[in-house]
């Protein structure tokens, strides 16, 4: 099973006052002040690197300071953390508790809460510079412009701490420095965050994030050879000529996965297929084979058929 240590991202407490912050339950500013968000980013958006200036309690008084113990204060919300004491709604909405929170589903959509996990995933697939994967940086980008990233931030906050960083699916990368607020804003500094290996597969599932041929040539470098360098390269080859194949393979490989009935999220790799077992790409193996076992009259008829359904007809 693909599994990656998560490098603590951050967390709650408080600041010089000790109030709490209004953000995601972060920290606060000098005299007990709660640090609303936002309130220096403006000012520091010409910092050298574009490194945008995150001076809400959350971003800064809520990270670890000196003597604090390994995950600071910050602990998973409740709201279907895994591994938080609570039974999550499985990823068909069948109850089980789920592996994976980005495939929780109700009403065969995906929950707000997974909706906005899948968008944080998808910002740090398609964001390189750490600037643009801080927390600050992933809410305006979920938010768009304006002020509604403010609103935005405390969920992104509890979703990567007590989620996706939980679950092996994001690590803290590194932190950005900081010179504003309280000393144990500036000498922390500001978090940024990365994809895992396990992250970078689940990102495969997702039809928000796009460049599904780039993430598996990149696995596939990564990969220690073997089966799974095969079947990633092959992935990628697949991917580049129909990526809705692709998502869809990978999306029930997600599902099987988070309801604890696969132990991989490779598609061809043992554990068990689950629900659905492994239907998507076992048809498509019988189906190529059929193929290449036809007379030319008839494949060319069957691939008219698939052209013509293509088309929408």
């Amino acid at each position: 099973m693909e599994k990656a240590a998560p490098a603590g991202g951050g967390g709650g407490g408080s600041g010089a006052g000790g109030a709490p912050a209004r953000a995601g339950g972060g920290g606060t500013g000098a005299g007990g002040a709660p640090w609303e968000g936002g309130a220096g980013e403006e000012r520091a958006a010409g910092r050298p690197g574009g490194a945008p200036a995150e001076v809400h309690g959350a971003e800064g008084a809520g990270d670890r300071a000196e003597g604090a113990p390994e995950g600071g204060a910050e602990r998973p919300s409740g709201r279907g953390a895994v591994g938080g004491g609570r039974r999550g709604r499985g990823a068909s909405g069948s109850g089980r508790q789920a592996r994976l929170g980005i495939m929780k589903t109700r009403h065969g959509r995906p929950t707000g809460e997974a909706a906005r996990q899948r968008a944080i995933l998808a910002v740090l697939a398609s964001h390189p510079r750490p600037a643009g994967r801080t927390r600050t940086a992933i809410a305006k980008a979920i938010a768009g412009d304006g002020a509604a990233w403010k609103n935005m931030y405390s969920g992104v906050f509890n979703d990567i701490g007590g989620s996706l960083v939980p679950q092996g699916l994001i690590e803290e990368e590194g932190r950005l420095p900081y010179g504003r607020g309280p000393k144990a804003v500036q000498k922390a500094g500001i978090p940024y965050y990365r994809l895992t290996r396990l992250g970078r597969l689940a990102c495969l599932a997702l039809g928000e994030v796009p460049g599904k041929a780039a993430l598996l040539d990149g696995l596939a470098a990564d990969s220690g050879g073997g089966a799974e360098k095969r079947i990633l390269g092959a992935a990628a080859i697949v991917a580049r000529l129909a990526p809705e194949f692709v998502e869809l393979l990978f999306g029930e490989r997600a599902e099987s996965y988070s309801e604890g009935s696969a132990e991989s999220l490779l598609p061809a790799a043992g554990g068990g297929g689950g629900r659905r077992g492994a239907g998507l790409a076992a048809a498509m193996a019988r189906l190529v084979g059929g193929l290449e076992g036809l007379p030319k009259g008839e494949r060319e008829e069957v691939m008219e058929f698939f052209r013509e359904m293509a088309r929408g007809r």
